[in-house]
């Protein structure tokens, strides 16, 4: 939005006087300055600024003196109108039917001059916003929620027929909005402000042209009125309509300005000449709510700033923001603040805005133990550890894609994956729909790798997928894993390689049931009616189930959805497990953990083929020091032209600890010494280290 300085020093006296103090003091306060130009005069400042997105009441000049005023002395200047009159009983005939509409009050205008200029002041304010319309009542209107931030709307009165009502609106309903020449469908249960024949307006969003002011009006119906925030978000999204109206509304509006903003607008129009009240307004719904209480522990809030703060200085910086002391740790909430200070950790907040957050005190948080991992973290882990053992990498990938992803997997309009929980308006189009599946996105990401020419990939990740239910929509984690390339990748081995098959990934998928101690089983998906089997091979592919229980699928990618993912004549193989069955049976052991990493060093002999590894290892174990804590064979080379013929390299991984810490002297002897063992145990077939 808008503002010009010499304007908003009027509704907070304290603003300082020069351009730069002025900017600072709005940054200080939370109001960031994106730019700065010169007013209309030459002499004064307009500067556009950024709101908070959840407070509704910042978007007018008294919302933006308030928060300044907290930073500064408190006072606030708000422009004054004296009270309408309320007409009881009768009036305008009105009915609220709906708990979606918290205020709702109309005021009867005869129109005198639709021309006539509202004051300069006024006026400027609209022409630094973009807001003018040179229609009087159009312009006050817009003025008084520029000022205040009370939105208004104006009918033509001889337009209505019958009773105006607010309620939801009706299945096959249409409205034609203002500004559009064809009437458009409104989703039942819109809220909407309606007469005995027609739609008057979209509440809270944008009113229509059957019942607009034109410059032949001779009587007008101001509506001043708050609505739910989420009823009137969810009628601007529906409708893809967004108006300054809607954003003040859906961030919440104050149900008890209403009054005071027809007030000032029938101010406004009379002392122009434009427009004159015909009679007094009816309050088709007044807003009787008791104003929140929160209760402040003095003692949690120096807690939360890192510094004491007096329990007086506390009330006072808290009523600087209109926050009243009513006695004790209580503070009564400002009907303006109902929607976003709900607990005492939000007042918390605003002692510390009115402080400053560069005025506080830096303190680090107190240290703790932290809380031992639960059986679905302990699963999570074990998991994740197998993977990694075999070579598998983790990954992260959005929680959106688009319906483009989705076809080419194969997925057709209609079919089970079709359904997807998707953001009305997103501002990114590729990230429009919440993922049911991971099979896409995991081909997506060995296309990926296929175009750096890297063959050989295995990927995992712990996700979550958003399925269709008869409730509505089911929230799963899962555990998807890909695998693609040669089984036995980098080995030093000269023999023949064997590509990834199913029963590769469905060994890891084995391993990870293992080491959690519960069963897998298998039945083959051609039967099992799973949602993936149209996009995985029907003579690869497999169901599995776990105690008793479907637990996931493993199968070959379907060679055309390979194709479609440019990834032909490869064989990808995937794996999916649910989450819930990734959670130990029983408690596991956890080893004890040593003070350091063990020492690592590789052992590689030229043996020949009559000893086997076991004899070796033998050897090794008895000359070893005592910190060794592992030893097995890490790799076997057998190449006959370079080692001679009947001779083959094995090479052993040797893990030591590193407690207590060896000198790199007595490490290299024993290690020496071992060497030494094995050379002396076999001298006579001619072993040696390579």
């Amino acid at each position: 939005m808008k503002f010009y300085l010499s304007g908003l020093r009027k509704y907070c006296p304290a603003l300082p006087a020069t351009e730069d103090k002025a900017v600072a003091a709005l940054d200080d306060a939370g109001i960031e300055v994106q730019g700065i130009e010169s007013g209309e005069t030459g002499t004064d400042t307009v500067v556009s600024v950024e709101l908070l997105a959840n407070r509704g009441d910042h978007r007018c000049y008294l919302g933006v003196a308030r928060e300044l005023a907290g930073r500064l002395d408190g006072v606030v200047v708000a422009p004054k109108a004296a009270p309408l009159s309320i007409a009881t009983p009768g009036g305008i005939p009105c009915l609220v039917s709906t708990g979606d509409c918290l205020t709702y009050m109309l005021t009867p205008l005869d129109v005198l001059d639709h021309s006539a200029p509202l004051g300069a002041e006024t006026r400027r304010m609209l022409r630094v916003e973009g807001g003018e319309t040179g229609a009087a009542v159009v312009d006050a209107a817009n003025a008084v929620s520029l000022q205040i931030g009370q939105p208004l709307h104006a009918f033509d009165a001889d337009k209505i027929q019958g009773t105006i009502e607010v309620r939801h609106s009706l299945t096959g309903e249409t409205a034609r909005l203002l500004g559009e020449q064809n009437p458009r469908p409104l989703p039942a249960g819109t809220l909407v402000i309606a007469d005995d024949a027609k739609v008057l307006a979209i509440a809270g969003v944008i009113g229509c042209e059957e019942s607009r002011v034109t410059p032949v009006t001779s009587r007008v119906i101001l509506e001043s009125a708050t609505f739910d925030p989420v009823a009137v978000r969810k009628s601007s999204s529906a409708l893809g309509v967004v108006t300054s109206a809607a954003q003040r509304f859906e961030r919440g509006g104050d149900p008890a300005l209403p009054a005071a903003g027809a007030a000032l607008a029938v101010k406004l129009l009379e002392e122009s000449g434009a427009a004159r009240a015909s009679g007094p307004s009816t309050m088709a719904r007044a807003w009787e709510a008791d104003l929140p209480v929160i209760s402040v522990d003095f003692a949690d809030l120096a807690d939360f700033l890192g510094t004491d703060i007096p329990p007086g200085e506390t009330a006072n910086r808290l009523e600087r923001y209109g926050i009243k002391h009513v006695g004790g740790g209580d503070f009564k909430v400002p009907s303006h603040r109902i929607w976003d200070l709900t607990q005492a950790q939000d007042l918390y907040e605003e002692v510390a805005r009115s402080i400053g957050y560069n005025c506080l005190p830096s303190v680090l948080p107190v240290a703790s133990i932290g809380a031992e991992p639960g059986p679905a973290e302990q699963g999570a882990q074990v998991a994740g550890d197998v993977l990694v053992l075999a070579g598998f990498y983790e990954v992260i990938t959005d929680g959106f894609y688009d319906r483009a992803l989705v076809r080419r997997l194969g997925v057709q309009p209609g079919s089970h994956l079709d359904w997807h929980v998707s953001t009305v308006n997103a501002v990114e189009r590729h990230y429009e729909l919440l993922k049911n599946n991971c099979l896409a996105q995991a081909m997506a990401a060995l296309e990926t790798n296929a175009r750096y020419r890297t063959t050989d990939v295995r990927l995992y990740e712990f996700t979550h997928v958003f399925e269709p239910v008869d409730s509505g929509v089911r929230e799963r984690g899962v555990l998807w894993a890909i695998a693609v390339g040669s089984a036995n990748p980098g080995s030093w081995s000269g023999g023949t390689d064997r590509p990834v098959d199913v029963f590769f990934v469905k060994g890891a998928a084995e391993q990870v049931a293992a080491r959690l101690r519960f069963r897998l089983e298998s039945v083959p998906i051609a039967r099992s009616g799973h949602v993936l089997a149209p996009y995985l091979h029907p003579c690869r592919s497999m169901v599995l189930h776990a105690g008793g229980r479907q637990a996931g699928v493993i199968g070959e990618v379907h060679p055309q959805v390979a194709e479609r993912f440019g990834v032909a004549g490869t064989r990808p193989v995937y794996l999916e497990l649910d989450a819930t069955v990734l959670v130990p049976h029983e408690r596991p052991v956890l080893p004890a953990l040593e003070e350091a990493p063990p020492i690592e060093r590789m052992l590689d002999f030229v043996i020949p083929s009559s000893l086997t590894s076991h004899d070796v290892i033998r050897v090794l174990s008895e000359a070893a020091p005592s910190r060794l804590r592992g030893l097995h064979v890490a790799d076997v080379f057998e190449n006959s032209s370079t080692l001679g013929a009947g001779m083959r390299s094995i090479t052993f991984r040797l893990l030591l600890s590193a407690e207590p810490t060896p000198t790199s002297e007595e490490l290299n002897a024993e290690v020496r010494a071992m060497i030494d063992a094995v050379v002396a145990a076999f001298s006579e077939y001619g072993v040696r280290l390579r």
